[in-house]
């Protein structure tokens, strides 16, 4: 659904579908948001254990709290470099999680798929919302594209955008 809409500012940068193959990709993914210290003191197969656990929970919990989402892979260059999760409800778009790998990050793709998420939801008429860790500088970028705050829900801020 927002294959093309979200990604037509960034020609390198295309949309796919998630499929069961793209698990170890997301697990590696996953694993590159963990902070350095996160698993210190495991060796390599007990932290490959508990990091695969710790994605699938996490997968599962999206899959039973968003149903229908869309699960895409961001690829550039015919190389997958992220995941972006996006529920389509009556009342809102909600951007569930987006993740670069480190590598990718800062270079504009975020910036440029939220773009694209808002120009969908002004087609739409609906808003844009999402939670963002507490301090994460994802905030920030949100808060360049537009985004308010509208409150804390635990450890995350909750953010919207309106169209106009």
């Amino acid at each position: 659904m927002i294959a093309k809409t979200a990604v037509a500012t960034m020609p390198a940068i295309t949309l796919r579908p998630a499929t069961e193959a793209d698990q170890p990709f997301l697990h590696q993914l996953y694993a590159s948001t963990l902070p350095p210290s996160h698993l210190r003191g495991c060796d390599r197969e007990a932290e490959a254990l508990l990091v695969r656990a710790q994605c699938l929970a996490q997968q599962t919990h999206w899959h039973r709290q968003f149903p229908g989402a869309d699960i895409t892979i961001i690829v550039e260059h015919g190389q997958p470099i992220g995941r972006l999760y996006v529920h389509f409800s009556e009342q809102e778009m909600r951007l569930i999680d987006i993740s670069l790998l480190p590598a990718c990050r800062g270079r504009g793709i975020g910036k440029g798929l939220l773009r694209g998420l808002q120009a969908h939801g002004e087609r739409l008429g609906l808003p844009v919302r999402l939670q963002v860790t507490l301090g994460n500088p994802a905030q920030r970028l949100c808060q360049r594209c537009d985004f308010q705050f509208t409150g804390i829900d635990g450890g995350h801020a909750a953010l919207e955008w309106k169209p106009a």
